[in-house]
């Protein structure tokens, strides 16, 4: 995996064996799920970019995917009913043509790497597709502020994004903190 010091993402040019490389754009990436089990599912996926509205898909479950990993308790904490997703989710091939084009060239942050991989990975398994993009710890962003200055930036955040257990609302809420985070970095 590539991480990146804060100045390094900052910059817009690297240099590289003697010309000009882009350095990848910042996304953020939020997957809402089935349960937190070994046979959980992607149910909704979000992104964004420093800039711009969120893209967001319901995700309509594959066949294979069991119905045994559907938990009343995510459902209750996301709002997703299993009815909604067969009624409203998009098909799995589709979403990962999506995640593919929009994030390919991108450095893509989640504030759950581990569960989204997992996720992630089960989405494209499905489909039977590459995903072209991975996928770096949002907390790697935070830099050397400290627990107390990460708490105070996540609480202001909250109060103009809160985080939801939606897509849309959670890759917000870390855009305005990775935001909030520069700002105080800056300041020192």
């Amino acid at each position: 995996m590539l991480f990146l010091k804060r100045e390094q993402i900052r910059t817009t040019h690297l240099k590289c064996s003697g010309k000009a490389a882009r350095v990848k754009k910042i996304a953020f990436i939020d997957l809402e799920a089935s349960g937190l089990g070994a046979a959980s599912w992607p149910i909704e996926v979000g992104w964004c970019f420093l800039e711009g509205e969120p893209e967001t898909f319901l995700i309509a479950p594959a066949k294979d995917w069991s119905q045994d990993a559907w938990n009343s308790e995510a459902e209750a904490l996301h709002g997703v009913s299993i009815e909604a997703l067969r009624r409203k989710g998009h098909p799995i091939s589709h979403v990962c043509q999506r995640l593919n084009e929009a994030l390919a060239e991108r450095l893509v942050y989640s504030d759950a790497p581990d569960w989204d991989g997992f996720w992630l990975y089960r989405l494209f398994s499905a489909c039977d597709e590459k995903q072209q993009f991975s996928m770096h710890d949002f907390g790697d962003l935070l830099g050397d502020l400290s627990p107390t200055e990460i708490s105070m930036i996540t609480e202001r955040a909250s109060k103009s994004a809160p985080h939801r257990h939606r897509a849309h609302d959670d890759v917000l809420h870390m855009r305005v903190i990775h935001k909030l985070s520069n700002s105080a970095a800056s300041q020192r």
